[in-house]
């Protein structure tokens, strides 16, 4: 029985990344995924208690931020800090899901998208002190790597922001090593 549910709920989630990929998430609803799945949507509320429980196992599997992976309980804040922003940058500039999810958020900015969200901070919140010092050192991290987000989504739709050119590899470049150099600095303040 267990090695059914096991079985069942591997294919809800398939199921669930399927359309996800395929259509988007305003094209991800419980209806499409019991079809796709070839089950009721009664097991997917019991099993995930409905899109809430899909998102959080998206997050939870790392196919939301793998890069989460790179935070150790066992390093110092700032190492994980670093290692997070190294391949977190990276990885939102190649995971047009990720990406997508991001835009859903910022356009319906719902229960179930909040919870996604309310994870990952959780997971993140306490690695993105930079400074214990001043509060608006942190403040200005954070500015930088909303900056980071909003460049990134808005890359798929234009080339520029004012004279900066989101097509090039070298501007990106430049992008980390700015928030790596303010990591620093940051953390030496």
């Amino acid at each position: 029985m267990k090695k059914d549910r096991a079985a069942t709920e591997e294919k809800i989630y398939k199921a669930f990344l399927d359309i996800l990929k395929e259509k988007g998430p305003q094209g991800v609803g419980i209806n499409a995924i019991a079809k796709e799945a070839g089950v009721s949507k009664s097991l997917i509320y019991r099993y995930f208690g409905g899109m809430k429980g899909l998102l959080l196992r998206f997050a939870e599997k790392g196919d939301f931020f793998k890069s989460l992976s790179v935070i150790d309980d066992k390093k110092d804040n700032l190492e994980n800090l670093k290692g997070f922003i190294k391949e977190g940058t990276k990885e939102l500039r190649q995971n047009t899901l990720t990406q997508e999810i991001l835009r859903w958020q910022l356009i319906e900015n719902n229960e179930d998208t909040k919870s996604l969200f309310k994870y990952f901070n959780a997971q993140v919140g306490k690695t993105f002190t930079t400074n214990t010092k001043d509060e608006s050192l942190n403040a200005a991290f954070h500015l930088m790597l909303g900056g980071y987000v909003y460049f990134t989504l808005l890359s798929k739709f234009n080339k520029t922001f004012i004279a900066t050119d989101l097509t090039s590899e070298k501007t990106w470049e430049n992008f980390d090593d700015a928030i790596a150099k303010t990591i620093e600095l940051f953390s030496k303040t």
